[in-house]
């Protein structure tokens, strides 16, 4: 038996406590006068909570080879937050007199958003066309591209005519780029030359000048569909120098105008800026054993303990802590684990760390308790999934070396019943792995 285990052991027989550090928060997300917490989660059976029903059962799990993890996300890869104006305003800069943010069934019958309640409203259409004020644009500093990849602005609109006809309708977009993360706009998209490009006194066309207010930054939008829900989209290339190592993007888009046409409204809905994914799919497995080896003085490709095949799948997911950090379902940061300081596995991704964690458990046969269950010690707190229950019927009976981690479980409040299925965790020393990974 490994070092980790045998200390588990030790540390319930003669504590009988498991404590675990929570930071507690309130209802609205602040932090608690002692925001640092610690709660005994240790739950016996029997002496705290008892079997019933004659019905607890224990089974064993054949050991694993691979612990599988399945990544799949869209082509294009969202960027901005927000898009569908769920949270109001957040991450948005609207100028309040062009646009609000408005539930549009309020404001014209039978009209719902596409997702979610809120839509971005623009009330009146002006007669001239507007490419000075914008009327809505993302934050600057919290939208990242990067270089190589086309970039995506697209939109769903409602333009209301109210049944007159087919009247003019246009907009314009501008897009600009803080090519090294100050916080200024050095270059604008050239919608002409399809790039981005600085302002100059002198290097346009003949020697003259280029300004951010030219033609050339401004794209104009012509609407010839009305009273229903259409969407919008444009590409754009970001093709940048070796220098500009950490571009910002900031998309305006300005009012909607029709000459001749004052009665006219707009509903804005999923405004999204999004890049190209590098991959759509992608598998991860953590596989036991060593995949080199010295043998007869050549390395040699080896698979440890070759007669285990057993695997194990997670559901797919859209979050890895391995995609992309432009991806809005990547989790970001690097993850390690407190009881090993010294591992490779101090840094490393929350993705690995969890397969690893997987591959432990299924060491040997794993051990699973299915079985029904009533609380009956003084605490007024229910059962929940962070408690640990540890199977100890004395070492002459049956006393597991580790309390089990809960995986399912109902509960029948009349009743103070459970029904809980838990595994026995085995965080030994690591087991030898390494890693396999395929792009679809």
């Amino acid at each position: 038996m490994g070092t980790i285990r045998t200390e588990q052991t030790r540390l319930l027989q003669e504590n009988g406590t498991e404590n675990i550090e929570f930071f507690v928060y309130d209802k609205d997300g602040v932090a608690k006068t002692t925001l640092k917490q610690t709660k005994d989660v240790l739950k016996q059976v029997p002496s705290t909570i008892t079997p019933i029903n004659s019905d607890l059962i224990a089974e064993y799990i054949r050991p694993l080879r691979d612990a599988i993890k399945t990544v799949k996300t869209s082509a294009m890869q969202l960027l901005n937050k927000n898009p569908n104006f769920r949270y109001n305003s957040f991450n948005w800069d609207i100028t309040a007199s062009k646009a609000t943010i408005q539930i549009p069934s309020q404001i014209l019958f039978d009209v719902n958003p596409v997702s979610g309640i809120y839509c971005l409203y623009q009330e009146q259409m002006p007669v001239l066309p507007e490419k000075t004020t914008y009327m809505i644009k993302n934050i600057l500093s919290d939208t990242r591209i990067v270089s190589g990849r086309d970039i995506e602005v697209s939109w769903n609109y409602y333009m209301f005519s109210g049944g007159l006809g087919s009247p003019l309708m246009n907009q314009f977009i501008s897009v600009g780029l803080d090519s090294t993360n100050n916080g200024t706009i050095n270059k604008m998209y050239d919608f002409g030359d399809n790039k981005f490009i600085s302002e100059c006194s002198d290097c346009g066309e003949g020697g003259d000048p280029i300004a951010f207010t030219d033609d050339r930054f401004f794209k104009k939008i012509d609407y010839t569909q009305f009273d229903s829900w259409n969407k919008y989209k444009t590409t754009l290339q970001s093709n940048l120098t070796g220098t500009e190592t950490n571009p910002h993007i900031e998309v305006k888009l300005f009012q909607t105008t029709s000459p001749g046409f004052l009665f006219g409204k707009a509903f804005y809905d999923g405004i999204s800026i999004s890049q190209k994914s590098n991959a759509i799919k992608s598998i991860h497995t953590k596989r036991r054993g060593g995949i080199f080896a010295l043998v007869d003085g050549i390395v040699q490709q080896i698979d440890e303990e070759t007669n285990i095949s057993g695997e194990y799948k997670q559901k797919e997911t859209i979050l890895s802590n391995q995609l992309d950090s432009l991806n809005v379902a990547s989790i970001e940061f690097t993850y390690g684990r407190k009881d090993r300081p010294n591992s490779l596995f101090n840094a490393n991704t929350l993705d690995k760390c969890v397969l690893q964690e997987i591959i432990n458990d299924f060491r040997e046969p794993l051990k699973r308790y299915e079985g029904s269950f009533y609380k009956d010690d003084s605490d007024v707190v229910p059962i929940y999934f962070y408690h640990k229950l540890w199977i100890n019927f004395g070492t002459t009976v049956l006393q597991e070396p580790v309390s089990a981690i809960i995986d399912e479980m109902e509960f029948d409040v009349k009743q103070n019943e459970y029904r809980i299925v838990m595994h026995l965790p085995n965080q030994d020393d690591d087991k030898l792995t390494y890693d396999l990974y395929k792009f679809e």
